[in-house]
């Protein structure tokens, strides 16, 4: 038996209504039995005696209905007459649908960021102040973890404001105010301690997860600023120094990568799927697809990776039996990594396909077949359109199967000022308004 709560109120009267019309048949018959009782009773007490057990009957018959309403009231969800967020399953058991969403603070609720997300359910908000905090943290499935600096949908008199602070604050992360381009952004720091993976995704945390507004650094040796396995998690607005891998994502994920900066790493993104290749295209949609992209998300890595700045690694982006969308990025001076030189690419793709898109890609590689872009002999479906690929060792090698559209274009950007961190493009930059999209080549910020 199912019910349909019509209001957030019930009143006696329509409790009894809603009574005596669900459960109308029931009532008849034990109107019905009352009736012949009563005057079974009628027969054999006098007048007194039956009044008095007409009454208590009466009483007894509105203890029930009372007990009825009570019974529907909390089914309905109402704990007197307020509602809460109850539902009813089929066997008409309660269970808990939704939840009062708590924003939690660190270190005010909890010292420990960890800690912080233990004790939070799915749709809460954790705010970390400014600081830095030494910790290797396992994000759990539904929580926002947001660095309180970081701007997000704010009027331009709360930016001006919320910038003034940071900018009393940049005393507190040398590496933050030198590399963000967001200046209220990454004043929260996260310190691996050169111990273990900053942050971790795992076991299907959706894109219901978001992690925003962090300077992440020091994950330590072979381990990455944030790891993402089989998950597919909302990462944006952040500032990734000195990590051996940026952001590491594997297995079945498709994270969403935003607005991070992403700088000093052996490998800004690297993405890595232990499944074949061949066993994962799906050559029927791309014949009937002329974009020559296979994008399955429920077999495969494939990574969203769109506005941000990629700089100063040995490699920018290195894919691995994975798909891409690479869109819109600034992908500058890969060409180094500490005192490590070597092979240095913008992008490389091994065994794996991207769509490549409206970036900025320049001054990679220094080896001899080092490229802004490199496909090797077993990568496939690699499409290249409204580009910017300019001084690179060689700006595009594809042993494999590659497409590079006539739009792609090879200009100086003329970044407003690179060797302090603004890739903003000048006034008078060639790639102004050159995007697919009509917008400007590179990142949107």
């Amino acid at each position: 038996m199912a019910f349909q709560k019509n209001s957030l109120e019930v009143e006696n009267d329509e409790n009894v209504n809603l009574i005596s019309g669900v459960f109308k048949t029931e009532n008849e018959e034990n109107n019905k039995i009352n009736n012949e009782t009563l005057l079974s009773v009628a027969s054999e007490d006098n007048n007194e005696n039956k009044a008095e057990a007409e009454k208590e009957r009466e009483l007894k018959f509105r203890e029930s209905v009372k007990e009825l309403v009570e019974e529907i009231k909390a089914a309905f969800g109402f704990v007197g007459d307020k509602v809460i967020n109850k539902t009813i399953n089929p066997d008409l058991e309660i269970v808990e649908s939704q939840r009062e969403i708590k924003i939690i603070k660190v270190p005010d609720d909890y010292e420990s960021i960890q800690l912080a997300i233990d004790s939070a359910g799915a749709g809460d908000r954790i705010e970390v102040s400014t600081g830095e905090y030494q910790e290797n943290i396992v994000m759990k499935e539904g929580v926002s973890l947001i660095g309180l600096s970081v701007s997000i949908n704010k009027t331009d008199e709360e930016e001006t404001e919320l910038n003034s602070e940071a900018s009393e604050l940049s005393s507190v992360s040398s590496e933050a105010s030198a590399v963000s381009p967001f200046s209220s952004v990454g004043k929260a720091i996260l310190d691996g301690g050169n111990f273990g993976n900053v942050v971790s995704f795992k076991n299907g945390i959706t894109d219901k997860t978001e992690l925003a507004g962090f300077t992440i650094k020091n994950a330590g040796k072979s381990l990455s600023g944030v790891f993402v396995e089989n998950s597919s998690p909302f990462i944006h607005d952040n500032v990734f120094v000195d990590n051996e891998y940026g952001i590491y994502i594997k297995g079945k994920s498709s994270p969403v990568i935003q607005k991070n900066v992403i700088q000093f790493s052996n490998k800004g993104i690297e993405v890595f799927n232990f499944e074949k290749m061949e066993d994962l295209m799906r050559e029927e949609e791309l014949k009937a697809n002329k974009r020559l992209f296979a994008f399955n998300s429920s077999s495969r890595t494939n990574p969203i990776i769109i506005d941000n700045l990629i700089t100063d690694n040995k490699i920018g982006i290195d894919l691995y039996q994975s798909s891409a969308v690479i869109n819109h990025n600034a992908i500058s001076y890969n060409n180094h990594y500490k005192i490590y030189l070597g092979a240095t690419y913008g992008i490389y793709l091994s065994k794996s396909s991207a769509e490549i898109a409206n970036n900025i890609i320049t001054d990679s590689g220094i080896c001899e077949l080092c490229a802004g872009v490199n496909a090797d002999k077993e990568s496939k479906n690699v499409v290249l359109k409204y580009n910017n690929i300019w001084n690179n060792k060689n700006n595009f090698v594809c042993f494999g199967e590659c497409v590079m559209e006539d739009s792609n274009m090879s200009y100086e950007p003329m970044f407003v000022d690179y060797i302090s961190g603004s890739y903003k493009l000048s006034e008078d930059s060639p790639l102004i308004g050159k995007a697919e999209d009509g917008l400007d080549i590179g990142v949107r910020w």
